[in-house]
């Protein structure tokens, strides 16, 4: 499993830390910059229906979940202009995807984005 992103905030706060399991660690992009995304490949194309995202107190209060097998078209599989930060659990229709990832439109707060984990969820 691979995870990038469209930035990190600095040494320490690498994609691949959303996904690694660890609550104590996090993905955080720069401060200030709209749009901002980060993305895991599941390395085959798997059956997915959820994602699970732990916030940091820099969270996104637009942000699109979006999937992809091949890593460059996009597909929304869920929308909100309402995020508060906190965990969000969110459910969608039953999707093949290899590529999973967050893209924040507008942050929450003057930071960038950052999340603790980073979970996908399937059949």
């Amino acid at each position: 499993m691979t995870a990038t992103a469209s930035s990190i905030e600095g040494a320490g706060f690498e994609a691949g830390k959303a996904f690694d399991g660890n609550a104590g660690t996090r993905w955080a992009s720069v401060e200030g910059v709209d749009p901002q995304w980060v993305r895991v490949d599941l390395g085959t194309t798997k059956s997915i229906n959820s994602v699970k995202l732990t916030w940091e107190a820099a969270y996104a209060s637009s942000y699109k979940i979006q999937v992809s097998t091949n890593g460059t078209s996009w597909t929304d599989v869920y929308t909100t202009t309402s995020g508060n930060g906190g965990v969000d659990q969110i459910s969608f229709a039953q999707t093949n995807a290899r590529y999973v990832r967050m893209h924040g439109t507008v942050r929450g707060t003057a930071y960038g984005y950052s999340l603790f984990e980073f979970e996908v969820y399937g059949s």
